[in-house]
């Protein structure tokens, strides 16, 4: 059995809207970050059985492969020239949020 962890940010209204979609078609253990280190706050991260981490484009890879209906998605976003431009912008986005969020959450 799958004992990963998907750390999300829970008080995020973007964040949280699209796992919970997730939520509804797949098995997964979502955890909330949102107390955790900003590490965990800056972009989606997947604590793996073995302790290991991935975060960002590869953690929502690792979601999509084991959300029901998401299968291509995780197999067009491995694309190399998909991949590499998926990590720039979602970067660019994960920043946008995480500053977003420490701005209008005090």
């Amino acid at each position: 059995m799958d004992k990963s962890e998907i750390l999300f940010n829970e008080k995020c209204s973007i964040c949280n809207y699209e796992i919970k979609h997730y939520k509804k078609r797949s098995n997964l253990n979502f955890v909330d970050c949102s107390e955790m280190d900003d590490k965990y706050l800056k972009k989606l991260h997947v604590r793996l059985d073995d302790g290991s981490e991935i975060s960002g484009v590869d953690a929502f890879i690792y979601v999509w492969q084991r959300t029901e209906g998401y299968g291509w998605l995780a197999k067009f976003v491995n694309l190399p020239f998909v991949y590499q431009i998926s990590k720039i912008g979602y970067s660019f986005i994960a920043f946008i949020l995480f500053y977003r969020y420490k701005l209008f959450s005090k």
